[in-house]
């Protein structure tokens, strides 16, 4: 059976950064806004750069 990866994406117009979160399903908006919420505090918190654009893989 072929393993598919479905990208949840998003994109935050005001810090101008895009957030891919990668899963074998569509996530609903919490999970994606979870999955980005502890990635970014896995990184520091760090701010990111205009136009970047973030992948995140969603095991769960």
């Amino acid at each position: 059976m072929k393993n598919s990866t479905v990208k949840n994406t998003v994109v935050d117009e005001a810090n101008s950064i895009t957030y891919q979160v990668n899963a074998n399903r569509i996530l609903t908006d919490g999970e994606v806004y979870s999955a980005i919420r502890i990635a970014l505090l896995l990184r520091g918190g760090k701010r990111r750069t205009k136009g970047e654009t973030i992948e995140i893989t969603w095991n769960k």
